[in-house]
């Protein structure tokens, strides 16, 4: 069952107040709120609210992947949110890979944060020498998504089924061009 959340959203915070924090244990409830937003696992989690288990667990995998390759789960914050969003690198060392992915709260939707969120992982990625390249993938009707990868400078890389249903991959490799004009970055602490 997904607990309600309060936020204090009457303070828009500009864009350069938002900052990227690596997950903590202490994380769970909070992105636990977020996840539920019924906006937010539209296209995640398999279209349905993840229990706090499931995220309490999602947040200890992405402490060890830190440790290990140096990326994982980071919470989108500022001064005035807590819990905008989440971006996070799961690696996969086999192949030398980590798949991207985001949510963000929808009121904080329309400020390219994605995107920034999105840059900064793939920026993080890269500082890697065990990861080549980075993928994401998105449902069809998951528009905004594709928009967001190709903003990354990502490219088309297959067709794949989700339990939603049809979706693509965009991928983005290590030597690729970056994108014009490049997103800002976050600040990462």
């Amino acid at each position: 069952m997904c607990n309600s959340r309060k936020r204090n959203m009457s303070d828009v915070a500009s864009q350069d107040s938002w900052r990227l924090r690596q997950a903590a244990t202490s994380d769970a409830n909070g992105v636990h709120g977020l996840a539920c937003e019924p906006l937010v696992y539209q296209y995640l989690f398999d279209g349905v609210a993840p229990d706090r288990k499931w995220i309490a667990e999602w947040i200890e995998q992405s402490i060890a992947d830190v440790a290990e390759v140096g990326v994982g789960l980071w919470v989108l914050e500022s001064h005035a949110v807590g819990y905008a969003g989440c971006v996070q690198l799961r690696p996969d060392l086999s192949s030398r890979s980590a798949e991207l992915t985001y949510f963000l709260d929808p009121a904080n939707r329309g400020q390219g944060l994605a995107t920034r969120m999105g840059w900064t992982a793939v920026t993080q990625a890269f500082l890697s020498p065990k990861l080549d390249f980075v993928f994401a993938g998105a449902d069809l009707p998951n528009i905004a998504s594709f928009d967001v990868m190709r903003r990354l400078g990502m490219r088309f890389r297959q067709h794949v089924r989700y339990p939603l249903g049809a979706g693509v991959e965009y991928v983005r490799h290590r030597n690729d061009t970056g994108p014009m004009p490049r997103p800002k970055l976050l600040l990462v602490c």
